[in-house]
C-alpha cells in the first residue's frame, strides 16, 4: 500500500498567537512529523496515527518530549522512517515506512 493512499500531512508547530512556557513566542515549524489514516485499515471512525521526526523536514530541531523515527526523503513518495512504527494499545499497528510505501511487520 502506498502512504498517499492513507490521506497523509505533514504536521507543524508554533507560529503566530502560540507561546512556551515562560511566555516567549514560538517561531513556526514545518514538517515536525507526519499524521496518516493507520494503515491496519480500521474506518468506523477518524483513526489516525501521529509520527513524530528527529530531522523535522525544515532542519530544526525535533520537538522535545517526543520519541522521534529518523527521517529520510522529502516527499510523501520516498518517505522511509527508522526503526518500525508499533503502535501501543488499540489496534497496535506494526510496520514500517519506506520509500512512500507501508509495509505491515
Amino acid at each position: 500500500m502506498k502512504l498517499t493512499d492513507l490521506h497523509p500531512r505533514w504536521i507543524g508547530a508554533g507560529g503566530e498567537g502560540v507561546f512556551d512556557a515562560e511566555h516567549n513566542p514560538m517561531p513556526e515549524r514545518h514538517g515536525v512529523g507526519i499524521i496518516l489514516d493507520c494503515p491496519c485499515g480500521n474506518s468506523e471512525h477518524e483513526h489516525r496515527l501521529f509520527v513524530p521526526f528527529r530531522n523535522p523536514l525544515d532542519g530544526g530541531e525535533q520537538l522535545s518530549n517526543q520519541q522521534g523515527w529518523e527521517r529520510t526523503g522529502e516527499t510523501f513518495e520516498d518517505l522511509t522512517l527508522s526503526p518500525s512504527i508499533h503502535r501501543i494499545g488499540g489496534c497496535a499497528w506494526h510496520g514500517w515506512i519506506r520509500n512512500g510505501e507501508i509495509i505491515n511487520a
